[in-house]
């Protein structure tokens, strides 16, 4: 072959290369989402020097790389192509990988809990009539366009266009048409304050059932276990009900902040267990196995949780509130991450001003 063709051939292929290397050169970081038990968030970048020939830039989207990133090992793991980086909204999670329709599939380094994947995918029926019972007094509640409103025995309509009515001790807590909340007592008329006196239940005596946990540990594992009792709590049967490894727990508890728990049916106690890993935290549930934040405040219940600066409360709302407060009986004031104001009630559901 004469040098020309040589030098020719070259140069081709480093073009090649050069090419194909700008090509996988992408930058940011876009629509970040986790996975549901939090161990996983995904990313995508923008192609940096090549997009398709039909470009949707001007729309805001182009092509470039989706990024599977280890949240416990604080690094990427995995990294795929993507036609339109809106396209990450497509996706999905399973135990065992990330995947979506057209043929993505990434595989997960470790599994996630499917009772996780059910409980993100679940979907709650709507209810557009109920009742509120509260000292001999009954209301039916009517909701339409999400608006909602309330009648009393006779049918006769005390209140309406409100966004939410719950119980508050011995009264009831509302947000008006303007997302202010309002209180009113028990024959729902207006209050400056929420009502002071709490329902009072009757003392409950004779034999209950009791429950006892405790967190016993060798050198390799820490082992849940649980005993189920009547009357009294002398526990003698503890049975293992689950198992942590060691491996990189700096300490583990339950939300009272010891290894030891007892309870009677009585009592609305959660079962949860703290996994403090140092650098992040996991929260361990029968239900729902591990989820994992990088922070939790245990100071009061529901736990208040954090993920990338973005806040939520455990099991009951999204991770992606910049501001949230307390909550104040059924209802927790929020700002999110469009600015936008508003409350979350203790079942998720958001009501902006």
């Amino acid at each position: 072959m004469k040098l020309i063709y040589k030098i020719i051939l070259a140069s081709f292929t480093c073009l090649i290369i050069c090419i194909y290397w700008f090509s996988t050169i992408s930058e940011g970081e876009y629509y970040r989402r986790h996975s549901p038990d939090g161990q996983y968030s995904i990313y995508v970048s923008r192609n940096k020097y090549f997009n398709s020939l039909i470009s949707y830039e001007k729309f805001g989207d182009v092509a470039g790389k989706i990024h599977l990133y280890d949240e416990l090992e604080n690094k990427v793991v995995a990294c795929s192509s993507i036609d339109l980086i809106s396209n990450i909204n497509e996706l999905c999670w399973n135990e065992e990988e990330l995947y979506a329709e057209s043929s993505i599939r990434i595989k997960l380094p470790r599994k996630i809990n499917i009772k996780i994947i059910n409980q993100y995918k679940k979907t709650f029926p709507v209810k557009y009539s109920w009742k509120l019972f509260l000292n001999g007094k009954h209301y039916t509640v009517n909701k339409k366009i999400n608006r909602l409103t309330v009648k009393n025995e006779k049918g006769k309509i005390i209140l309406e266009n409100i966004k939410f009515i719950d119980y508050a001790n011995n009264g009831f807590q509302v947000l008006n048409n303007y997302t202010e909340i309002e209180y009113y007592n028990a024959e729902m008329k207006k209050i400056k304050n929420a009502p002071d006196t709490k329902i009072k239940y009757d003392d409950v005596c004779g034999n209950v059932t009791t429950y006892g946990l405790k967190i016993e540990e060798n050198r390799e594992f820490y082992f849940l276990k649980k005993a189920i009792g009547h009357t009294n709590y002398d526990f003698q049967d503890y049975k293992n009900i689950d198992s942590i490894t060691r491996e990189k727990v700096k300490s583990i508890y339950f939300l009272n902040r010891k290894r030891n728990l007892t309870y009677n049916e009585n009592s609305q106690v959660e079962e949860d267990v703290i996994i403090d890993f140092g650098t992040h935290f996991g929260i361990l549930s029968n239900k729902m196995g591990v989820q994992y934040f990088d922070s939790i405040d245990l100071s009061k219940i529901p736990i208040k949780v954090m993920r990338n600066n973005r806040y939520g409360y455990y099991n009951i709302c999204p991770i992606r509130y910049t501001e949230l407060s307390p909550f104040e009986f059924n209802l927790a004031k929020f700002r999110d991450e469009n600015n936008r104001k508003g409350y979350v009630d203790v079942n998720g559901n958001e009501y902006y001003k």
